[in-house]
């Protein structure tokens, strides 16, 4: 499970704030919406990377409805 709080949004890019199991800490990632371009803007300390691989495909349903919500989670088992 984890949050994610939208940092940026452009035409061009869209950021996200990922915080693994709703802690405090964070990670920053974000998806070039020309290319569909993943990018890791800051890891999250302390956690694994598949939290951010998880906010990327988030990330890239929101691009495919081009709905982008101030906050959002995502879970899985």
């Amino acid at each position: 499970m984890e949050r994610i709080e939208l940092e940026l949004l452009t035409d061009e890019m869209v950021s996200y704030r990922y915080y693994p199991e709703g802690r405090e800490e964070y990670g920053i990632v974000s998806l070039n919406r020309k290319t569909g371009e993943r990018i890791l803007d800051l890891p999250c300390p302390n956690s694994i990377s598949m939290y951010a691989h998880h906010a990327w495909r988030l990330l890239e349903k929101y691009q495919s409805r081009n709905r982008f919500p101030e906050k959002g989670w995502t879970m899985w088992y």
